[in-house]
């Protein structure tokens, strides 16, 4: 088995008896850091980014990590996805982090949706949003420091084809085995990504959207030419698109949008992070090429 795990990553190809409880149960977290270009007032802004996967145990019914001993009933098991922007606006900077918690074992597919929440800080005020499911629902709370947002939940019907954009960052990675076959496309009832709404003070609404899995290509990054598959995402006339690395486990490698943003990897390292938190522990920063 070990030839064979080293063989697929020489070759870049994909490889479906990898165990995910194996790579992703050993105590660690993956982060992966970006070189991103982040529109904003109709300008393009550079930055950065670092997405954070881990797996770990929130309660079923308040959605909020388990720090406690807790039957294993009242458990759910996820995969949490800490997606952190940063960019800076003339004199002043964004910081924006929206987090995903699906569920490993979900019972509709492999890494349904339970709970999205996004902070968003800037100079002139907070953003906070929070969307979880459950009960064939989507119960949505946004407190925010501006007038037409400001505090205030909403209900969303949950369709059988409802799909988050935020929540495709995983399910595109395909941790368990194909959710599409190469080629094939999904129609999807999206509820867009969080951050891209309150970027533009719009009400949260669900959308006509269309994801397909396509071909296979070579991306040039600082660690070598790596084969990835494409993943493209269309939706209210725009379209965005992913390449997801062919071989397990399956890194988001870049992404291009139709409205000029774009991110390319830079690193990847598989830490403890939680842990990582002394002065000595910023050289790990400098292995992710971030400030």
């Amino acid at each position: 088995m070990a030839a064979l795990v080293i063989a697929c990553m020489m070759w870049g190809v994909a490889y479906a008896d990898v165990d995910f409880y194996d790579h992703w149960a050993d105590g660690r977290a993956e982060l992966s850091s970006y070189d991103v270009i982040q529109p904003r007032y109709g300008q393009m802004r550079s930055g950065y980014g670092v997405m954070i996967f881990v797996t770990e145990d929130i309660n079923r019914q308040t959605h909020i990590k388990v720090e406690s001993e807790q039957p294993r009933e009242d458990r759910l098991y996820v995969l949490k996805l800490n997606n952190v922007l940063k960019f800076t606006t003339g004199i002043y900077d964004y910081s924006v982090m929206t987090s995903v918690f699906s569920e490993v074992e979900g019972e509709e597919h492999p890494f349904a949706l339970r709970k999205i929440s996004l902070s968003a800080q800037e100079w002139c005020g907070h953003v906070f949003e929070e969307v979880r499911v459950r009960e064939g629902r989507l119960y949505g709370y946004v407190n925010s420091y501006f007038e037409r947002e400001g505090s205030g939940d909403y209900r969303l019907e949950k369709p059988r084809a409802f799909a988050s954009e935020d929540g495709l960052l995983i399910r595109m990675r395909e941790l368990k085995g194909e959710w599409l076959a190469a080629g094939q496309s999904a129609e999807l009832d999206l509820l867009p990504a969080l951050w891209s709404r309150r970027a533009s003070h719009a009400e949260q609404v669900l959308v006509s959207a269309r994801v397909h899995k396509g071909q296979v290509e070579r991306v040039a990054l600082a660690e070598g030419r790596l084969a990835a598959r494409v993943w493209r995402l269309e939706m209210e006339g725009a379209w965005k698109q992913y390449w997801i690395e062919q071989a397990y486990p399956h890194r988001i490698l870049k992404w291009q949008h139709s409205d000029g943003g774009s991110g390319q990897l830079k690193a990847t390292i598989r830490v403890p992070y939680w842990s990582l938190n002394g002065n000595a522990d910023s050289t790990y920063r400098r292995e992710l090429g971030i400030p």
